[in-house]
């Protein structure tokens, strides 16, 4: 949710890293640059995804205590982008159609452990002390749209896309823990006693949104610029709505809490009309620059792309309720707006430069770095700082892609792979499992300890391309690629 160009679209531009503004974005110059769209070749071309294999590899170091660790990982293999585009017959006008997905992440955790701890100091011996963590992001991006280009001159063009996204979030949060003593003796006799501590959340909605972006581009003969300006996504409607949020203690000594804070349960959960979501998406405006080396068959591509920043907002909106818990728990919550959940991003700038070199006339070599910094790192929510948000990785990302295009009669066939890595230090543990105390007065968290500032995340992405990209017509040998 948090990155801005995390998409692979198994196409020449992944190969190149997205450094494709300038120009040479093929089927993708719908969503690069509308402007570029005039650079296909005449006839209708038809291009879809065969198959794009995903591999992604995530690391939690004291994500849950110090030694206790989360890992995961996820395979998926899914067709992202159909485009088709064609030239009419009224000269310099090209027309593009496009189904792309922008980016489709799906995370999921679990874990459990048992272990004896002294969690109740109050009573002799050591307690059985069981603890799960949950975690479930799904989300989404795909994009439905057109694009028509006007190439004014051989040398300079513009273009118009616009697009509706269909932006889907599916998110679950939550731990739990308990300590039970099979031998309180306290009252005389034998009895358990058990401390139960609790808390989770879950968000779903899809957001319909508009999204127009503006494009330039202009041919040097060996060098070519471009230049686009994207809007704010516009939200339109959105639908499956639905939040709940749930915190819950009870067996905690109340000598250790304030009163009424011993025994307690928290639960909202609202849905539809109740509530209302906005996913945004900020500005953009991109720059790229082409270098043709003529004479030794190979070209420099770079481009950089600017994200405005996103002032703290509710992404998700519920309805105030104080009918949630008892009137003494309510009157202790910092933020009475409990089941909304608040957004912001910070600007961020991506780069991207690729390097291209035809080894024949039916084979190029292509390889591209590209930065995908996260827009929520060192974020801060403002006056919303006490509302609640979707627990999210916000470590920066680079990546590295190679590959080969085949031309095979009037057809072009991609091959290749894209690797990213992310890692980030001295973040807050979600919990801390390894040093449970009854009640921490300091987090107000019962059964667990004070979160320490040493969690690691680490990120390994692999991605396998194969796409075609197939004309229909001749191929006019006097027409521009």
């Amino acid at each position: 949710m948090n990155y801005y160009w995390g998409h692979n679209f198994n196409s020449t531009s992944s190969l190149l890293g997205g450094a494709v503004i300038a120009g040479e974005a093929d089927n993708t110059a719908i969503f690069y640059n509308p402007a570029t769209v005039s650079e296909m070749q005449k006839g209708n071309n038809l291009s879809f995804s065969a198959n794009l294999f995903t591999w992604n590899f995530y690391d939690f170091k004291n994500a849950l205590g110090d030694g206790i660790d989360l890992n995961t990982d996820n395979f998926l293999v899914q067709p992202q982008f159909v485009s088709y585009t064609y030239k009419p017959s009224r000269k310099g006008i090209s027309i593009s159609l496009s189904v792309l997905t922008r980016i489709k992440e799906q995370m999921e955790i679990n874990y459990n452990h048992s272990k004896y701890y002294d969690v109740l100091t109050r009573l002799p011996g050591n307690e059985k002390y069981n603890t799960t963590f949950v975690y479930r992001n799904d989300y989404s991006d795909t994009w439905i749209g057109g694009a028509i280009s006007h190439e004014l001159s051989d040398r300079f063009s513009y273009g118009l896309s616009v697009f509706v996204s269909v932006s889907s979030l599916r998110y679950n949060f939550g731990y739990s823990a308990s300590a039970t003593n099979w031998n309180d003796t306290t009252n005389g006799g034998s009895y358990s006693t058990t401390a139960e501590s609790e808390y989770r959340e879950f968000i779903k909605f899809t957001d319909y949104r508009l999204i127009l972006k503006l494009g330039l581009a202009y041919d040097g003969g060996n060098w070519r610029v471009g230049f686009t300006l994207t809007s704010p996504s516009m939200r339109a409607f959105s639908t499956g709505k639905q939040v709940e949020r749930i915190q819950s203690q009870t067996g905690i000594a109340r000598g250790n809490v304030p009163a009424g804070l011993s025994d307690f349960v928290i639960f909202d959960g609202q849905e539809d009309k109740k509530i209302s979501t906005n996913y945004k998406m900020p500005f953009s405006t991109g720059a790229g620059f082409i270098y043709d080396f003529k004479r030794r068959g190979q070209k420099l591509y770079f481009s950089l792309e600017f994200f405005g920043k996103l002032k703290e907002y509710k992404m998700v909106n519920a309805e105030i309720n104080p009918d949630i818990t008892s009137p003494i728990v309510y009157d202790t919550l910092s933020n009475k707006d409990w089941s909304s959940y608040t957004y912001a991003a910070r600007s961020v700038l991506n780069a991207a430069v690729g390097y291209s070199w035809t080894l024949s006339n039916d084979l190029v070599f292509m390889n591209a770095f590209r930065t995908d910094f996260s827009a929520i790192n060192f974020i801060n929510l403002g006056n919303k700082n006490y509302y609640n948000y979707v627990k999210t990785t916000k470590y920066n990302v680079y990546h590295y892609s190679g590959g080969v295009e085949f031309s095979f009669k009037k057809n072009r066939i991609i091959a290749g792979a894209d690797i990213a890595f992310g890692y980030q230090k001295n973040l807050a543990q979600i919990a801390n499992f390894t040093s449970p105390v009854e009640y921490d007065a300091s987090t107000g968290r019962a059964l667990q300890g004070t979160p320490e500032n040493n969690m690691q995340m680490y990120y390994v992405g692999l991605n396998i391309f194969l796409a075609a990209t197939l004309n229909f017509t001749k191929k006019n040998p006097d027409q521009k690629k």
